[in-house]
């Protein structure tokens, strides 16, 4: 996971984020599939997304980092997380297993 969220950093936000640790946990709800603690610079996604596609999963991981950078859901976040060529489809996809917004 480590591995591949430096990958998503470089690509979408130039290596410009840092964390302390990104990794899976089994303590999501059912409609959480991520969550960024901005204060100590923490990530975890749910063991669910293992399951899923791997644009679904790239697309939980860029928007968990971009909190990273603006912990706020508003016009500047979701510029930085439509960077990501498929977030539409990755949300559509979360919303049609029960996500929701």
């Amino acid at each position: 996971m480590e591995k591949h969220a430096r990958e998503l950093n470089k690509r979408y936000f130039g290596g410009g984020l840092a964390w302390i640790q990104i990794c899976y946990t089994t303590e999501q709800n059912a409609h959480t599939f991520g969550i960024c603690n901005t204060t100590n610079r923490t990530i975890r996604v749910s063991d669910r997304l293992r399951e899923m596609p791997k644009f679904v999963h790239d697309y939980v991981v860029v928007h968990e980092l971009a909190h990273l950078k603006v912990p706020k859901h508003g016009p500047e976040f979701w510029k930085l997380v439509n960077r990501y060529p498929k977030t539409e489809r990755a949300r559509g996809y979360l919303m049609a297993v029960g996500m929701g917004d």
